[in-house]
């Protein structure tokens, strides 16, 4: 497929590339130059892009930043929702609401192409790969860092698109109690209770606490255009979470401690029982479409549980060295709940995941510079529930009546690395090299690495250039889901090229970055070279993707205005077959205008994406062909906050607010215009 950067649209890109460069650029001086040294309100701390809290100032991959403020003018909007306002980010929605099977994408790569960090500790699946990103309580999260580009150089496996690491509440200073409920739109109320704080002297100890709640009846998630054969649908959920951090400073430069985070989304999504498709003997003989359905649709319920538990001990061990060494406990399971028909019985498969991570991060200052040494293991384990058609005694007739012979496989894989990364600075020179070894089951060694150069024209204008190689391993669906998983799939690869201009002040900021991004072995379904057994296809190495773009964003301060906008042009191509990558947009952007005064906030925002590719097929119930196209969209929101006395703060917000109907997966809706307002008590 050809490369869509027109030329049109590439001038235009550049222009406002150049544009918003030159509006933050121009108030230069003469001033002698040298690197930031400390931070603003537009130069967070970024952590995840170095493994070690660095200056964003200094930070060479491309990122984005999640402040608090923004967190709490979120109302009722989701994790997924929030992460789709953010400069080179997609998201596709699940079949209900709350963000139960939502994915999220990094530069035009899959939801499995990413990983997530909460508090330093991967959290995924190991079945199906990426997080689940209903489960993650946005209430309780403090900020949020978007690592664009491969980064399996620093975290191993998966990483190819890049990290998202998600921060919850530390505490520090005289206790605080923040609490917060809203109710708004579609029944949908959010309640969050946090008490976080330290106490004083040499052996300080600090704590937080927080839990959470959502609850909503929710909306109808099925579209006109449903292929499925299904009618409209109302479809609710609750969320409850907890999150919580102890740690004692017992000595100084000695601190140990604990941290959880627990949550458990019980959503509704609206389906048929799997075994109808089989137990329907009508249905299962039909060879000539349409078929229509294999049975009564249901309101199932889907679960998910997500848990992260943590032990951690800080050291410095001499004024140059400082180790770091963490336990960690990851589960991630998932369950579908589903009624009993007139041809099965009910039917419940779960599919449950473990991961045991130990990590010793060794940071060494050699003067200016920073020398980071990782040992990590990582034990994954999958106990799974399924249907096994195969193995049905009567799949060859589909007259089978009672409950069909399940598959429970239980498999576990190994993953040992050793890493290393040398941070240098020199002037106006910035350099950053890493290496990673991941000896995993069944793989043996993948070794990725990367390397960076900055350089400072003046002490706001810089410019880097990036290279990093990437990998992700099959998941353990690609090796043994029954009937379709191939153990001697290979992992995916990728090579990452990137150039970028960032200019930071204390008011502005601007940043532009191209990138190419190459991926081979990419693993997808496909009907060559499966078994005989396999016969709905496998998985497979088939493919070979390549995306290419460019991507602005700026952000700035003037008087009692913030305004903040970003634009993405990308080719998220699947070289192999000369078409799209599914649900990737070649264009996509954000803009939003924030003034506040005194007491008073309030902003308007808008998000934007142009058309992309769902998978096509034929309609159950008619058989016509359809196509997969999603339209572009582009959704509107306001949201406003007052101060109404100390601590206390009244707070609303209107999401699509032009009702725009629009659809991230083909056949199924997302929200309409919604409204919510709350309130606020939060010490200060």
């Amino acid at each position: 497929m050809k490369e869509q950067f027109s030329s049109n649209n590439l001038h235009k890109l550049v222009c406002i590339g150049l544009l918003t460069l030159s509006s933050a650029v121009f108030p230069q001086n003469n001033s002698s130059v040298s690197v930031a040294t400390a931070p603003d309100t537009m130069d967070p701390i970024i952590v995840t892009a170095n493994r070690a809290p660095t200056l964003a100032t200094n930070v060479l991959a491309d990122y984005d930043y999640i402040g608090p403020e923004e967190i709490k003018q979120a109302g009722q909007t989701s994790l997924v929702d929030l992460l789709q306002r953010q400069r080179g980010v997609q998201i596709s929605n699940g079949y209900g609401s709350g963000g139960s099977g939502a994915s999220v994408f990094l530069r035009g790569t899959t939801n499995a192409q990413s990983i997530v960090l909460i508090d330093g500790v991967r959290s995924d699946s190991a079945m199906n790969g990426g997080p689940t990103w209903e489960s993650i309580p946005l209430p309780l999260i403090d900020h949020i860092e978007i690592i664009f580009g491969p980064q399996s150089s620093l975290y191993g496996a998966d990483a190819i698109g890049g990290v998202v690491q998600i921060f919850t509440k530390d505490g520090s200073g005289p206790a605080k109690v923040s609490v917060s409920t809203g109710y708004g739109t579609y029944g949908t109320s959010v309640s969050d209770v946090s008490i976080y704080g330290s106490t004083e002297g040499d052996q300080k100890i600090r704590y937080s606490l927080g839990v959470s709640e959502t609850l909503s009846t929710g909306f109808n998630s099925v579209a006109n255009n449903n292929p499925y054969g299904m009618t409209v649908m109302k479809t609710g959920y609750v969320q409850n979470a907890i999150t919580g951090k102890l740690s004692q400073e017992w000595s100084k430069g000695q601190v140990v401690g604990i941290q959880i985070i627990q949550s458990r989304v019980n959503s509704q999504i609206p389906g048929f029982n799997t075994l109808d498709y089989y137990n329907n003997s009508t249905y299962y003989n039909c060879f000539t479409s349409p078929c229509g359905v294999p049975g009564t649709q249901q309101n199932q319920n889907a679960i998910s549980q997500m848990g992260i538990y943590t032990l951690f001990s800080k050291n410095q061990i001499s004024e140059i060295w400082h180790s770091s060494l963490q336990a960690s406990i990851s589960n991630n399971n998932g369950q579908s709940i589903q009624g009993a028909t007139q041809y099965s019985p009910a039917y419940s498969p779960y599919a449950n995941t473990k991961q045991n991570i130990y990590t010793w991060q060794n940071d060494i200052s050699i003067g200016s510079d920073l020398l980071q040494l990782v040992a990590e293991r990582r034990t994954q384990s999958v106990n799974t529930y399924q249907y096994d058609a195969v193995s049905d005694n009567n799949f060859n007739n589909g007259l089978s009546t009672t409950t069909a012979p399940p598959t429970a496989f239980s498999q576990t894989r190994n993953t040992n690395s050793v890493a290393g990364s040398y941070q240098l600075k020199r002037g106006d020179n910035l350099a950053n090299l890493s290496l990673r070894n991941d000896s995993i089951t069944g793989y043996g060694p993948q070794t990725t690495g990367a390397i960076s150069y900055g350089y400072f024209f003046t002490k706001e204008f810089r410019g880097n250039i990036n290279y990093g190689t990437g990998f992700r391993a099959p998941t353990f669906n690609d090796l043994y889901y029954p009937s379709y998983g191939m153990p001697n799939i290979l992992p995916e690869k990728s090579k990452n090229t990137e150039i970028g201009l960032h200019y930071n002040t204390s008011n502005y900021e601007a940043h532009v970055v191209a990138f190419d991004n190459s991926i081979t072995n990419l693993i997808q379904g496909t009907t060559s070279g499966c078994p005989a057994s396999d016969t709905w296809g496998c998985a497979g190495n088939i493919g070979f993707a390549n995306i290419k773009g460019i991507s602005f964003g700026g952000d700035a301060q003037v008087g009692n205005l913030r305004l903040k906008g970003s634009i993405t042009q990308q080719n998220p191509e699947n070289v192999t077959k000369n078409t799209w990558l599914y649900k990737q947009a070649r264009t996509l952007g954000n803009a939003s205008v924030e003034y506040s005064r005194n007491k008073w906030i309030a902003g308007f925002g808008g998000t934007f994406s142009g058309q992309s590719q769902d998978f096509s097929g034929n309609d159950a119930i008619t058989n016509s062909p359809y196509s997969g196209a999603l339209g572009g969209y582009s959704i509107f929101n306001l949201y406003s906050s007052y101060e109404i006395e100390k601590n206390w703060t009244v707070f609303a917000r209107w999401n699509n607010i032009f009702n725009k109907q629009y659809q991230l997966t083909y056949g199924y809706n997302t929200m309409g215009s919604n409204i919510f307002a709350g309130i606020r008590y939060a010490m200060k």
